[in-house]
């Protein structure tokens, strides 16, 4: 499983840098030190890769993070917001990352399905969070979708927004 875990980690850092159109099976070879037959091994072609590629996205900058706050049962719900949003600006270079997968969304169907799938669950997620606080349903979708583009627009900028400068302004919406 090492390998494969290898080839996602490293499909996710070329993506993050230099965007779809650079994952190419040359480039992950290089990347990761293995080789092709490992590549065949792990995925059927291309294809699967970039399918497992877009799987592992979702569990690495989605799904894990909400383990991890639904893990912290014992704190209060503002507590687990705050620990949320912690989390995802303390992760290293997801604004990069995001912007090219929403660039592959916008040429591949299999890309945009996975974009939906994570922008439903992180929206969702927020939500939640917003109404265990106290928030109305309505207040707390449009305040999940403030928080949600904040943080997505903030990766569009340039200089990027830099991750204390962000977490002011989420606490200024969430005042």
């Amino acid at each position: 499983m090492a390998g494969k875990t290898s080839w996602l980690a490293s499909g996710l850092s070329i993506l993050g840098t230099a965007g779809p159109t650079a994952l190419t099976i040359d480039k992950l070879v290089a990347s990761t030190g293995l080789s092709t037959g490992s590549f065949y091994h792990h995925f059927t072609g291309m294809a699967g890769y970039k399918k497992a590629l877009l799987a592992h996205f979702e569990e690495v900058q989605t799904l894990r993070y909400i383990r991890e706050v639904q893990a912290a049962a014992d704190l209060d719900p503002r507590a687990r917001l705050d620990l949320l949003i912690d989390r995802v600006l303390a992760d290293g270079e997801p604004a990069r990352l995001e912007v090219a997968v929403r660039a592959w969304a916008l040429d591949d169907p299999v890309a945009a399905a996975a974009k939906q799938r994570v922008d439903a669950a992180r929206l969702a997620f927020l939500r939640e969070l917003l109404g265990e606080i106290g928030y109305s349903e309505p207040a707390a979708e449009q305040t999940a979708q403030i928080l949600y583009l904040l943080v997505l627009g903030a990766g569009n900028t340039l200089p990027e927004v830099p991750p204390e400068q962000l977490r002011v302004l989420c606490d200024r919406i969430l005042s």
